[in-house]
């Protein structure tokens, strides 16, 4: 076999004899990338691109392995808690591994067909990641699916993965199977792991948590434990173990094939980086969607490779419960996404404002001090940065729960340099991951040492690719911005079931072409200046970076939560905006938030409400200005906004306007509020 794939002199391909076997009856010379550089095909093992030395030629390992592995050195540690009735439980690294056999064994007992996929539904729990890694075991394929998916979208995951089983977490979830089980035929079984008290019926077998784990107990004959043995024993480290589904901003969502080497290096990789170690000391929440790869690549099998002790939080999280959880837990490391450090920094700011003179002067020069610390990078701390840390940064962090964290991280999106700046001065390094789940995750990791000077590109940077991996800007302009390409052994194995898909995504080079737009500085530092899709060509044909503008729109305007800049194929540019409201749960309401008002206050306006503050003049003004103050900032008069509207309520993943990690959907807004949007583009008649 020729694959005609240009591999670097310290480079080779690693495949198993019976990998190489398979590909060779697959094999096609007329496409001699297909199977070998990519493919489609969840049943086939895809030859690992390895480093022969350095970064990048660690020995590959199934996520089967690495479990064991933990298992030798801290079979009795915590491996997983939930709160039941107050009261925290817990399982250690062995009784997780061997309720995921018993899941596993539980699957075989009932005949499901190997490779067949497990769609997993439900807020984070353990038998949530028990079902993940039972299905493994089993050579099955777990699939997250989003708690935010209507039936329609659960049909299309069903469908599209070939799902033979799926694992709810109540009825509401168990009714959006059964409302479209006809359309299913495929699905043989409904397993339901909260609670007994559910929907029977007689075109599908639902079965409880208990029933499933008994069925794994009972299927104990010596045939059955070396079939779960054999099949844990015969995965290979190329071999697909999860589809990944993305979340939808355009289109109907794209199963990502991500094999056990990809997950398994790349979250040593990240490990290795910030010096983390196997001994079962470390704490994390898991409270982010478990269907996003961010969450699976952290709760999930970097817990097992660090022997981290994961928490479950309650799955009003994101709706204010979080900061309890963060408070009793202390976490030594949190991940979040953008949102949420955004939602912290509002609350801390609101606090802050009730403080009297002194308490005010005491933290405004704590964090002049904190700025100063952090260029210092810890070395030759500037005078009174004790005292700083004493009255001020320790408070801040018991305050959020975040006192004995080491490692404070954010990714999905972007953040602003102003939220990371904020967070600096008060002695927190937000560690910005960029990557997406074509790549199992992060592709860039920032690192405090490779900044010479904490300046705006460290602020706008997502920090340097990953060792072992290649980062390229493709076709660059005069200003360094091009594409982002890469490959490493994170680059995902291809589309599942869609080959053109995944030929416009993978080169024959191996580089996965992102459809992100950045640059690199002299130390190879990242910055995101645009997506390719998102670029907005005006009606002049110049190229506009709508996020750039966004970002420092809202830095202008404290009481914007969103803003959206509207201006493909027209003669100018206009922006929609949201103001910042409550939120009771999980409903927005249609009450300002604090700051929100705190802002109108100081503007002189009595606003309490949209309708109100579309009518105030003050408001209006600031507004304008705002928009005058971000005109003078962006590059060239393409990029200047005209006109704006403001949007009655904010963007929701409940509304449909924002995907389950909080990004904006910008099609669904731009279709969503076309009337408005037309009217700002009506000409003024003389």
């Amino acid at each position: 076999m020729q694959a005609n794939l240009t591999l670097q002199d310290d480079e080779y391909f690693y495949c198993s004899p019976e990998g190489l076997q398979r590909i060779g009856q697959v094999y096609d010379k007329n496409d001699p990338q297909k199977n070998i550089n990519w493919t489609t095909d969840y049943t086939l093992e895809m030859p690992i691109r390895m480093k022969k030395k350095g970064p990048g030629s660690e020995i590959p390992q199934t996520l089967i392995e690495i479990f064991e592995n933990t298992l030798k050195q801290i079979p009795e540690k915590p491996a997983l808690s939930v709160k039941k009735d107050g009261k925290w439980k817990t399982l250690t690294f062995k009784q997780y591994y061997e309720a995921a056999k018993t899941f596993g064994k539980a699957l075989i007992s009932l005949k499901v067909s190997p490779y067949k996929s497990v769609n997993i539904l439900g807020y984070n729990s353990p038998e949530w990641v028990i079902s993940f890694y039972g299905s493994i075991f089993g050579f099955y394929l777990p699939v997250g699916v989003y708690t935010t998916n209507q039936a329609e979208a659960c049909q299309y995951v069903a469908e599209n993965s070939d799902c033979e089983v799926a694992v709810v977490e109540n009825e509401q979830n168990l009714q959006k199977y059964l409302k479209v089980i006809d359309r299913l035929p495929q699905l043989k079984h409904i397993i339901v792991y909260s609670g007994d008290n559910f929907t029977k019926s007689d075109k599908v077998n639902v079965l409880s948590w208990n029933e499933i784990m008994e069925i794994g107990k009972k299927f104990k004959s010596e045939k059955a434990e070396d079939d779960i043995e054999n099949r844990m024993k015969s995965q290979k480290p190329g071999n697909c173990c999860t589809l990944v589904y993305t979340s939808g901003t355009t289109g109907m969502p794209k199963g990502v094939m991500l094999s056990h080497d990809n997950y398994t290096w790349t979250s040593q990789a990240v490990l290795k980086q910030y010096d983390i170690k196997t001994q079962g000391n470390d704490r994390i929440i898991s409270y982010l969607p478990l269907s996003h790869v961010a969450a699976q690549n952290i709760d999930i099998v970097g817990c097992i490779l660090s022997g981290c002790h994961t928490y479950f939080a309650e799955p009003t999280a994101l709706q204010g419960s979080l900061i309890d959880t963060l408070k009793e837990v202390k976490p030594t490391f949190f991940f979040s996404v953008p949102r949420v450090w955004e939602k912290i920094e509002e609350k801390m700011k609101e606090v802050a404002s009730s403080n009297g003179w002194l308490k005010t002067q005491i933290s405004t020069w704590a964090k002049g001090i904190g700025i100063l610390g952090a260029q210092s990078r810890n070395q030759n701390l500037p005078f009174g940065f004790g005292i700083a840390k004493s009255l001020v940064f320790d408070n801040v962090r018991k305050a959020l729960g975040l006192q004995e964290a080491t490692h404070l991280m954010y990714g999905a999106a972007p953040l602003s340099p102003t939220i990371r700046q904020y967070f600096l001065s008060l002695n927190m390094y937000l560690i910005s991951a960029y990557g997406m789940s074509e790549s199992a995750g992060p592709q860039c990791l920032s690192d405090i040492k490779n900044y010479d000077v904490f300046d705006s590109n460290f602020y706008a940077s997502t920090g340097a690719s990953i060792q072992g991996t290649n980062l390229i800007i493709a076709q660059p302009d005069k200003d360094g911005n091009g594409e982002i390409c890469y490959r490493g052994r994170n680059r995902f194995m291809g589309y599942f079931k869609n080959e053109e898909a995944t030929r416009q995504t993978i080169d024959q080079n191996g580089f996965l072409h992102s459809g992100d737009v950045g640059k690199l500085d002299k130390n190879g530092n990242l910055s995101i200046t645009g997506r390719i899709k998102e670029l907005i060509i005006t009606a002049g044909g110049e190229n506009v970076a709508p996020v750039l503008i966004e970002n420092i729109l809202k830095e202008q305007l404290k009481f914007i939560s969103n803003a959206v800049v509207i201006g493909d194929n027209k003669k100018y540019l206009s922006v929609l905006l949201t103001f910042k409201y409550v939120a009771e749960g999980d409903i927005l309401t249609n009450k300002f938030s604090p700051e929100t008002l705190r802002e109108f206050e100081i503007l002189g306006s009595q606003a309490k409400n949209v309708e109100e503050a579309r009518k105030c003049q003050k408001v209006m003004k600031a507004i304008q200005q705002g928009i005058d103050r971000t005109n003078q900032q962006v590059i060239s008069k393409a990029q200047r906004i005209q006109k704006f509207a403001v949007l009655e309520g904010d963007f929701t993943i409940q509304s449909g306007d924002l995907t389950p990690t909080l990004k904006l959907k910008r099609n669904v807004v731009s279709k969503k509020y076309e009337g408005i949007i037309e009217q700002l583009y009506i000409e003024s008649k003389l």
